[in-house]
């Protein structure tokens, strides 16, 4: 296919029996997605994604450029996204956190552009190698003041490759920084996959096709027109509170409208954002609300119950932010209680308690020690809890 470039995934060849890499994969998305610039810097988990734009961007009349720091190359993306471009960046949680400014200035001045953070166990230097989920709320809320914020998160190779494209497409539709998380796990294994059985993903509002060089039919928002240098206008950016003529303003109710405009546009799009799957829908007394790797050890311990006799359900989270609202809540109505694993002390599991705790009992399942959760824990924590309610 004329979509998959040659370095990554050589042609003529069967692409389904080819490993590709994690990161290799979500390189492969963007430049599938149109992506043509990428500023960055070297970091553990991440940096294949950034090795494998440089070689190939130049082949595609793209740009790539290796900055001094995570600062410098997400201001970059910012420069580049105003000027028409798609940008992007990749990282891991030490640059992240450099970064969480000039994302915030980004939302500000509504830069579309893809941050990818390949996760890794901190805080500070942490362990490099070892995999995470530690980033969650800093992606939601690691930039200062009130701020809408799209979130993802990739579970195998195949979602490195449609979670990068989706992420791209949402970035140009709501003119916002969009993140990608992976943990390191998932940027380093290496699986086949094929770009025609990538499938679908499930959403409030129905499917929603990533299919190869898919452009979203409304790329035009409704809140004000984009600051592109080079359109007949002379566009003023700023990352002060303005108005719709882009220059600041100290007006009340103008500063009220304009960071209510930047929540809805994200906010009131949340059956168009949230993406998801389930498995064994209804069919359980427990439901495991995973994500990134932590959901494939879900799917494993949700096929093991079955042999067991014990049918758990699995709700698998592509999107963490905006909060799927809805689906926890529909799941938290007909299960008698939520298990979340996640590589940290539940970052995630407080969001959902929030949502669901009317209906369920939720429970966090954190692990911090560098390894993975593995199906057996899930199992093992899921049956503990059914004996405990039984015994009730």
């Amino acid at each position: 296919m004329e979509l998959w470039h040659s370095h990554l995934l050589r042609e003529k060849v069967d692409q389904s029996s080819l490993l590709v890499q994690g990161n290799r994969a979500c390189a492969l998305g963007a430049l599938d997605a149109g992506v043509r610039f990428f500023a960055g810097y070297p970091i553990t988990p991440s940096s294949e994604i950034m090795e494998a734009m440089a070689f190939e961007l130049p082949r595609v009349g793209g740009t790539f450029i290796q900055m001094e720091d995570e600062i410098a190359s997400i201001c970059a993306c910012i420069g580049a996204s105003l000027t028409g471009q798609l940008a992007m960046t990749a990282t891991s949680g030490p640059g992240f956190s450099l970064m969480q400014e000039a994302i915030g200035y980004a939302i500000m001045v509504e830069a579309p552009l893809l941050v990818v953070d390949v996760m890794r166990a901190g805080p500070s230097t942490g362990r490099p190698t070892a995999p995470s989920q530690g980033d969650v709320m800093q992606a939601r809320w690691g930039t200062h003041g009130d701020h809408p914020a799209i979130v993802l998160a990739a579970s195998n190779v195949a979602d490195m490759y449609r979670l990068t494209m989706a992420a791209v497409r949402f970035a140009q539709r709501f003119r916002t920084p969009v993140t990608l998380l992976a943990d390191e796990v998932v940027g380093h294994m290496r699986e086949s996959f094929s770009p025609e059985l990538i499938g679908r993903y499930r959403l409030t509002s129905g499917d929603f096709d990533f299919t190869p060089g898919y452009v979203h039919p409304e790329l035009v928002r409704e809140v004000h027109p984009p600051h592109v240098l080079g359109s007949e206008t002379n566009p003023h950016v700023t990352g002060l509170i303005h108005d719709e003529t882009g220059f600041p303003t100290n007006d009340p109710d103008k500063s009220s409208t304009f960071i209510r405009e930047l929540y809805d546009k994200v906010g009131n799009h949340r059956d168009e954002l949230c993406l998801y799957d389930v498995k064994n829908e209804g069919k359980g007394r427990v439901c495991i609300v995973a994500y990134g790797s932590c959901a494939r050890s879900a799917r494993a311990a949700s096929k093991m119950a079955e042999w067991e006799g014990l049918p758990v359900e699995v709700l698998h989270l592509y999107t963490l932010f905006p909060l799927p609202v809805e689906i926890i809540q529909t799941v938290a109505r007909r299960v008698e209680f939520m298990l979340i694993p996640e590589l940290n002390l539940g970052q995630y599991a407080r969001e959902v308690r929030k949502m669901a705790e009317n209906w369920t009992t939720v429970i966090s399942m954190g692990k911090i020690d560098g390894t993975l959760i593995s199906p057996r824990e899930i199992l093992d924590r899921v049956t503990e809890l059914v004996g405990k309610y039984e015994s009730v």
